[in-house]
């Protein structure tokens, strides 16, 4: 290592803690600053499905136009937490002008095959440079559907995972509910991706990473950030809450707080919370080891260390919002549709903000008009399968490596 300051990395969640990974690898001395633990926040929480297979924005004209009646049902995957309803709609606006538009839906679209290719290999060198092996599984992913018409809505997305190169496998309902069994009979048709990998435990996955981070000369800090020092277009150094820590580079990947810290270097990050919720359940009658989505219902079912993860959909929400936790209630009712008599009590319930921006396409690379400052964020329900892509990229870029031109539609300063 050199004599210079070091990386600062703001946020130690799983994109944060890849991206220190990431930069260590490279030969960077490099510091990760949270306000909690690595891992504690959003990371704790996800389905733990790496979802290479995902495709398409969320932010689309098939989408849009399921938003009024969404709005109305409270079980529906997406929802809005009314009481931000006000705050939330300036960037409402900005979601329907991106899903309406084909020029953005194609920009999704090229920007998530690219990073799906690459997620799909960075994770694999990651489980194995960072002795992630015994916390991941990889028996693919089923995703089964209620109904032919279900069913036939998710052509344009495997259409665009066959050119991609995703592979998968249809199968009917009896064959769904062999690879899966306790699925209610009702569910007519499947999706197997034998290429699926998941975690047992996303927690765990980060608290490793961080450890590994250490171990190997990396300094980890607890603190919340107040505000940087700027020489030019550099910061030089990054004010937390009890020091000041010089910087030779910055990268912000702090999840959904993102926004408040570009605000303070001068750029936009319109980030709002997609709020997501699991329920841990006992493993009671739990006979399939492989991560299984319905796909109208927008959820995972996850097998975990700890128990069965209910984990998923969408609720639209201000920041630092109290939880709706009727939206969790609603995974439980849920599962017992999808697999009636599987899981046991409860053990316990969790939100986390995911964070979104209107476009749904994450922010990845230089800030603008910065020369020094890098960015992470916006990567909404797919944190887990982009982390070590975004933190691979990140350090490419510090090297003096353009990004790939499928990637420019994700530039940090698009929102001006």
């Amino acid at each position: 290592m050199s004599d210079q300051p070091p990386v600062i990395i703001i946020g130690a969640g799983i994109v944060g803690t890849a991206t220190a990974r990431a930069l260590q690898r490279d030969g960077h001395a490099v510091t990760l600053i949270d306000s909690a633990e690595p891992g504690r926040a959003t990371s704790y929480g996800n389905a733990g499905f790496v979802a290479i297979d995902h495709l398409l924005p969320l932010a689309r004209p098939s989408v849009l136009r399921r938003v009024p009646q969404m709005l109305l049902d409270r079980a529906s995957p997406l929802t809005v937490h009314l009481p931000s309803l006000p705050w939330l709609v300036p960037w409402m606006a900005r979601f329907a002008r991106a899903a309406w538009s084909n020029a953005e839906v194609r920009k999704g679209i090229d920007s998530f095959g690219h990073l799906m290719a690459e997620a799909n290999v960075t994770w694999k060198a990651e489980i194995q440079a960072s002795g992630l092996g015994e916390l991941f599984k990889s028996r693919g992913a089923l995703y089964v559907y209620e109904s032919e018409a279900s069913f036939a809505d998710g052509a344009q997305e495997r259409a665009l995972q066959t050119a991609k190169g995703t592979v998968f496998e249809l199968i009917d309902g009896k064959r769904a509910r062999e690879m899966a069994p306790g699925l209610s009979p009702h569910f007519v048709r499947g999706v197997y991706y034998p290429d699926g990998m998941h975690t047992i435990n996303p927690y765990r996955v980060v608290a490793t990473l961080a450890e590994r981070f250490a171990a190997e000369g990396g300094t980890v800090l607890r603190g919340r950030v107040r505000s940087f020092d700027r020489d030019g277009d550099r910061v030089s150094a990054v004010q937390i809450t009890d020091q000041s820590l010089p910087a030779k580079a910055v990268v912000i990947a702090a999840g959904r707080a993102s926004g408040e810290l570009t605000r303070l270097l001068g750029f936009n990050a319109p980030l709002v919370a997609e709020r997501g919720y699991h329920v841990m359940l006992a493993s009671d009658n739990v006979r399939f080891d492989l991560p299984v989505s319905p796909a109208e219902r927008g959820f995972f079912i996850t097998p975990m260390e700890e128990g069965l993860r209910l984990a998923g959909t969408v609720e639209l929400a201000a920041p630092h919002q109290p939880p709706t936790w009727s939206r969790a209630d609603l995974l439980v009712r849920h599962l017992k549709d999808v697999f009636p008599g599987v899981g046991g009590s409860e053990v316990s319930r969790w939100i986390g903000e995911r964070p979104s921006l209107p476009d749904f396409r994450p922010a990845i690379g230089r800030a603008p008009r910065l020369a020094n400052v890098y960015c992470g964020y916006g990567h909404q329900h797919v944190g887990l399968t982009l982390a070590t892509a975004t933190g691979r990229l990140i350090a490419r870029q510090m090297a003096g490596e353009p990004l790939p031109d499928a990637l420019q539609p994700c530039d940090p300063g698009r929102f001006g």
